[in-house]
């Protein structure tokens, strides 16, 4: 109802200023694109950036991630990209990737939707890398040092204000990507 077509969805959760949203609907006119954040002021610039570009396939949501399963239908959203979220150390329940949230994202992304993880937080990458190995979930991507082994390709080459800082000060960017086909109760890894 939003978009006016049938384009597959493709949702940005903590898309901060939107950098994302805005990247991949220049790249994929044919997708939409929802960037949700709770922080609105952020969301305005990319808010601002797709309505001064005319873009009819980026829009912004506020509202918190834990409410997502009651604004998507099952099997609406055909990927989830999480770009350098807060890793939330000592909250797992907090974590976008932990199993509270996989299982949120289960009930609304489709049954072979994909889910990207860009992050620059050594800590937050082990952890979901290893969430993923305790699941036997399907990976299609799995790099500790995206820029590194060549992955720069069109899409993981949007960078985000945060990627600029933490590059620009030498630190690595890892990237996972994978699905949540498997076991129905995903467990929290050893680690």
């Amino acid at each position: 109802q939003v978009f006016g077509n049938d384009h597959p969805i493709v949702l940005e959760v903590g898309c901060g200023k939107g950098e994302y949203s805005v990247g991949l609907g220049e790249l994929y006119p044919e997708k939409n694109f929802i960037g949700l954040d709770i922080k609105g002021a952020r969301m305005w610039t990319g808010a601002k950036a797709a309505k001064e570009k005319g873009m009819k396939n980026v829009v912004f949501l506020r509202t918190h991630a834990e409410e997502l399963e009651s604004i998507f239908a099952p099997g609406e959203v055909s990927e989830i990209w999480i770009t350098f979220p807060d890793p939330q150390m000592a909250k797992a329940r907090k974590r976008l990737t932990g199993t509270r949230f996989l299982s949120l994202y289960r009930k609304f992304l489709k049954e072979d939707g994909l889910i990207h993880l860009k992050t620059d937080s050594p800590f937050l990458y082990q952890y979901t890398a290893e969430l993923v190995k305790a699941n036997h979930l399907p990976v299609n991507v799995n790099t500790d040092d995206l820029y590194g082994v060549g992955l720069d390709d069109k899409i993981l080459g949007i960078k985000t204000f945060y990627e600029r800082q933490w590059l620009s000060r030498g630190k690595t960017i890892k990237y996972i990507q994978f699905s949540l086909a498997g076991p129905i109760q995903l467990v929290e890894p050893e680690i």
